[in-house]
């Protein structure tokens, strides 16, 4: 019989921005297009539509958030 293979010690992936932020700037980007769409259909509707663009500003304000911490913190530097 063979012996089965050891586990061999799983490497630390590393995190570079392409794979860290490209989650969060697709949520962004469909968030805003959504959000900002139906605030320009119900345009005649104030308090609807400055909601609407506030939440579709949000999430944008987030992922520039989220670049900024990964630029100084998370990312590994060869």
């Amino acid at each position: 019989m063979v012996a089965p293979p050891q586990d061999t010690p799983r490497r630390k992936r590393l995190l570079s921005f392409k794979t860290a932020l490209t989650p969060i700037y697709l949520l962004a980007l469909v968030n805003a297009i959504v959000c900002w769409t139906i605030a320009w259909v119900f345009w005649d509707r104030f308090e609807f539509s400055a909601t609407l663009l506030g939440l579709g500003g949000f999430p944008i304000v987030v992922a520039v958030c989220a670049y900024l911490y990964l630029l100084t913190k998370k990312v590994e530097r060869k």
